[in-house]
């Protein structure tokens, strides 16, 4: 049997790696870095197997050991207690205790090795030490296996992918959540309780006052209001029978097609329905939620949540006080405002971005992202390292999404961008369950009977997916809707384009129940 071979970084107080040394018919320790930059350079060369942090573990971040993963290296690190033992776990490393001998230590690389060719065992081979017996697992352990184009379980190949996301629609999926949640969470101590409608005064998600006099609204009388989350849920366990709430993404191509007001609008039909919702600003090269709902949250809330999940930070606890309660006049629903300039998208990184995501459905019953338009991923050729992504929030976004409306103009420069961007979109995400909506759709840009002309177009020209859904064009009222910061929901519950956006979700749910009935039937 071939010795593992290992990049290491400092040693411990008992000098566990200097005897690990000497095993060399076990363990090879090809270099003996200094700091951790110097560590990826190491394993980014291919020298090592495993890198073992007996040093700096404090400062491993989770898109670190992310770096380390995607060029084929495991990392091992040193815990001295049991939190840093569970942070450590939470954003993929193999920790062990500070008191480990040499031979454990051994253990733990072999295994770890094991893990990385064996995916579905990783993180189980090595038992934790009798004093970390306690600490529960978390959702992001090294040992969960997924499919990066569909978000499957390892065990569900590709093509069953799709399969396996449509056995649940999003609503099902919330009513299954409901039912396995028990009674609602207690509040936690110190939390702020939702402020009532008009009267409520800004709050920043640190709990400092926003704004400059109570009773300031976002938006106009009687427009959203905006609060910090009142109350914290439990954090569930793989071993509770918790359900995850379901993820939609709101996606479409370059030309702003209306994928904003699709998402903040569907949010609040969600939350008015009873539902509970959490909005996500994911845009990286525009984000406008905050904006177009009148909010003067300079925060960027989502880009904050990111920072604590790459820490190993983030529990939903933490998310909750993190988010933003906005109150409007059907409900309530929480939001995660999204970057205060472009140039900030370096925060939002790929394994930030899906631990938000997940903490996210631990916490709401629907998840709703506003994502980007670009779908490149091409900084590999660029870059002769592992480069950051200028995309690598939508990219997660869509790999995660259990539903996806592509979102596009009904008129002659829309559609046709539209059907490329779908293209490029299975492409990357073949298994990708999609529901196609054209908003804007109006005689002046289509000719008479726009919505038949448009479909008799798409059935012409573009994909075998057909057109699920027509938005209405109605430019008065969402500029009302934008200058007063308020949802459509609460301005014109009866205007076309309120009541086609409801009945998104009523014709998603018929559509869902058949697949359902039917994968029933062929298992029967």
């Amino acid at each position: 049997m071939s010795p593992v071979t290992v990049v290491s970084v400092g040693d411990t107080a008992s000098f566990v790696i200097a005897a690990l040394a000497k095993q060399e018919d076990a363990v090879q320790i090809v270099r003996q870095c200094p700091a951790l930059d110097q560590l990826l350079a190491a394993c980014q060369s291919g020298l090592a197997q495993v890198a073992v942090v007996a040093e700096f573990a404090p400062d491993l971040t989770a898109t670190l050991i992310d770096r380390l993963a995607a060029v084929g290296v495991s990392v091992v690190a040193v815990a001295e207690s049991a939190q840093e033992f569970s942070r450590l776990k939470g954003i993929g490393a193999h920790p062990v205790n500070a008191q480990a001998t040499p031979e454990v230590l051994a253990d733990v690389l072999r295994a770890a090795v094991e893990g990385r060719r064996h995916a579905g065992s990783a993180g189980f081979a090595v038992p934790a030490p009798q004093e970390h017996r306690n600490v529960p697992l978390q959702k992001h352990d090294a040992g969960t296996a997924t499919s990066s184009a569909s978000g499957a379980p390892a065990g569900v190949a590709e093509g069953d992918a799709a399969g396996w996301k449509t056995r649940l629609h999003w609503k099902d999926r919330v009513g299954a959540k409901r039912a396995t949640a028990g009674q609602p969470p207690p509040e936690e101590d110190g939390a702020e309780k939702p402020a009532p409608l008009g009267g409520a005064s800004l709050q920043a998600p640190g709990g400092t006052s926003a704004g400059t006099s109570g009773g300031t609204s976002a938006g106009a009388a009687g427009g959203a209001t905006e609060g910090r989350v009142g109350s914290s849920p439990k954090q569930k366990t793989a071993g509770t029978g918790h359900q995850p709430g379901t993820l939609v993404a709101v996606w479409g191509p370059i030309g702003s097609p209306g994928r904003t007001t699709l998402a903040m609008n569907l949010a609040g039909e969600q939350a008015a329905a009873g539902c509970k919702v959490m909005l996500i600003d994911a845009d990286s090269y525009g984000a406008s939620i905050a904006a177009s709902l009148g909010l003067l949250d300079e925060a960027a809330s989502f880009a904050q949540a990111c920072r604590f999940a790459d820490q190993g930070g983030l529990t939903p606890a933490r998310l909750a006080k993190t988010a933003t309660q906005l109150v409007f006049k059907g409900g309530t629903f929480s939001l995660l405002t999204g970057l205060t300039r472009a140039d900030r998208w370096p925060e939002l990184r790929a394994a930030a971005v899906e631990r938000v995501l997940k903490a996210a459905q631990d916490v709401a019953e629907l998840v709703i992202v506003d994502c980007g338009f670009a779908l490149e991923n091409d900084e590999e050729l660029s870059y002769d390292t592992v480069a950051p992504r200028r995309n690598a929030a939508t990219l997660q976004v869509l790999a995660q999404a259990d539903l996806v409306f592509a979102v596009g103009s009904g008129d002659p420069i829309g559609i046709p961008r539209l059907i490329r961007g779908l293209d490029e979109l299975a492409q990357l995400f073949p298994a990708a369950e999609v529901a196609v909506v054209v908003n804007k759709v109006r005689r002046k840009a289509v000719g008479a009977a726009p919505e038949k002309s448009l479909a008799q177009a798409w059935e012409r020209f573009g994909p075998l997916r057909a057109i699920s859904h027509f938005l209405p064009w109605e430019p008065e009222l969402t500029d009302k809707a934008l200058l007063e910061g308020r949802l459509l929901l609460e301005l014109a519950p009866d205007a076309p384009l309120r009541r086609a956006i409801s009945g998104i979700s009523c014709a998603a749910d018929q559509q869902k129940l058949k697949i359902a009935v039917s994968s029933a039937t062929a298992q029967l």
